[in-house]
């Protein structure tokens, strides 16, 4: 067991893992998953990138390690989201049946579900997460949750009681049952209710009204548990699930932990009906935009579509997790927040994790290892400063011995530029000169350069020269700046120096 002082020095990642080993049986699973009811929202990534971080931490301390990512397909259909809009006509009758019974409107995938289930499963591909899917409707139809819901219905007064004091309601309503039926005539899940049980058989009315507009067809029917034609009730279906796969870890979102939440009735399931702990339930914060939450109704934060053209992916998973697991991930990409944040993560790319690292450094190392890498070698700010020179993307990598990592980092460059989010140090022609205020200074500094000076050596010389003249090195600094690229302020000089070459620099400074 670690001490306290040990897990300050631990990525959150591993101290869940560490939690599954001391606490579970292997083999350990981890489990996550998503509804696919609309397009895929940069919160709905967190789903399964912190549950990938903790089943790579785990994988690290026991190899047996499963990762399943469910998809639930089978719930109903409430909401026709924006990309489906001019599809509105064809959609509406399908409102109330699940997911994977409505058609893709679009014609390019088997469901509605489908549909979008594909974009979550193309980004897994990008963020090179592969866990195992579990496509509810297939669970379902295979009788995976047949035992479960066999339990819950000849149980029905134990289970109901339990998810009305989990879930601090005051009463339930009389004909609550814990199965929906899928209605034989219409197909609508979320317009019936069971209206009689008995050994595994169920009669059931299809007439309810959902507060999306959805109406039963009125229809009454007779079906058997065994014809898998029912869904649980979310309540249910989530801890029957990690019941079903043996789950060691799942997180949620801080909503699903609030008290009397989705959370407070799966550990009540686990405690007092299957007798048994709960799984590691790991609680994660909000995906934030300037202090709000991302919500694409609203216009708050950027899409995933913008996200994933503008960070490279690597970055954009050491933005998420870096910060501590329970704690909101401001992800805003501007001019004051991009550059820094590449900056962090080339520090961390530099640290071995298995090295004496200050605690920071140790978990920004660790959060390093569990994305995809950096993709290039040469650092951005030389980059960038090469590419204001010589704009020119193959004479860029030529010049840093880094083509490879130049070609990949180069359409977002050109993005950010286009958005103006480069410093403006880093935006210059060089060679459009001003008349500097010091001209002789300007002239003393270019007659004592000499091919072979550092970077360093450089630097100094500019202080040794203003200050031999008697004045500020500052104003020498921008006399240069101001003759090189015509203004005030640019990259640091001795660097700059030395990409641009003592003898084209020392032509620039006396011409």
């Amino acid at each position: 067991m670690e001490s306290p002082s040990e897990l300050k020095n631990m990525h959150w990642s591993e101290i869940i893992a560490k939690q599954v080993v001391e606490k579970k049986t292997p083999p350990y699973a981890v489990m996550s998953g998503i509804t696919t009811s609309g397009p895929l929202h940069p919160g709905t990534l967190c789903e399964f990138m912190f549950a990938d971080a903790v089943y790579k931490s785990l994988r690290t301390l026991e190899n047996h390690s499963k990762f399943y990512f469910v998809a639930d397909i089978l719930d109903g259909f409430d909401n026709i989201p924006e990309p489906f809009k001019n599809y509105e006509k064809e959609l509406m009758p399908y409102l109330g049946k699940p997911l994977a019974h409505t058609p893709d409107p679009m014609g390019c995938h088997q469901s509605f579900a489908d549909h979008f289930l594909s974009e979550a499963t193309d980004a897994m591909e990008k963020f090179g997460v592969h866990p195992e899917i579990l496509r509810a409707d297939k669970v379902y139809e295979e009788g995976k949750y047949d035992k479960y819901a066999l339990e819950f219905s000849e149980r029905k007064d134990e289970i109901k009681k339990i998810v009305q004091e989990s879930s601090l309601r005051e009463s339930m309503p009389d004909d609550w049952h814990p199965i929906m039926p899928i209605c034989e005539k219409c197909g609508k899940v979320e317009t019936t209710g069971v209206t009689g049980y008995e050994n595994g058989e169920y009669e059931y009315s299809c007439d309810k009204k959902t507060r999306y507009g959805a109406e039963g067809c009125s229809y009454k029917g007779k079906a058997k548990i065994s014809d898998h034609k029912y869904k649980l009730l979310w309540r249910l279906d989530w801890p029957a699930r990690q019941d079903m796969r043996n789950v060691s870890a799942e997180g949620g979102s801080v909503d699903h932990h609030t008290r009397g939440g989705s959370i407070s009735t799966l550990i009540a399931v686990h405690r007092k009906f299957f007798g048994q702990e709960p799984p590691i339930l790991y609680k994660f914060g909000f995906l934030k935009y300037k202090g709000k939450k991302y919500s694409k109704s609203k216009g708050i934060g950027h899409s995933v579509h913008e996200l994933m053209e503008l960070l490279p992916i690597p970055v954009f998973e050491y933005a998420l997790l870096r910060p501590d697991i329970q704690e909101d991930k401001e992800l805003v990409l501007e001019e004051k927040t991009l550059l820094p944040l590449i900056s962090d993560f080339e520090h961390a790319a530099s640290l071995d994790p298995g090295s004496e690292l200050a605690r920071a450094d140790r978990k920004k190392a660790i959060s390093y290892s569990l994305t995809g890498g950096m993709k290039w070698k040469a650092p951005l700010a030389d980059i960038l400063v090469n590419y204001a020179i010589h704009k020119d993307w193959a004479r860029v990598g030529e010049l840093l011995k880094d083509p490879e990592g130049v070609n990949y980092l180069s359409p977002y460059i050109l993005r950010w530029l286009e958005r103006c989010w480069v410093p403006d140090k880093y935006v210059f022609d060089l060679g459009r000169g001003e008349t500097p205020s010091h001209p002789e200074a300007v002239r003393k500094f270019a007659g004592s350069l000499n091919d072979g000076m550092s970077a360093d050596e450089i630097q100094a010389l500019v202080f040794e020269t203003a200050n031999a003249l008697g004045i500020p090195p500052k104003e020498l600094f921008q006399d240069l700046y101001k003759v090189l690229i015509g203004k005030s302020r640019g990259p640091r000089f001795g660097t700059f120096a030395i990409i641009i070459g003592i003898p084209k620099l020392k032509e620039l400074l006396l011409a």
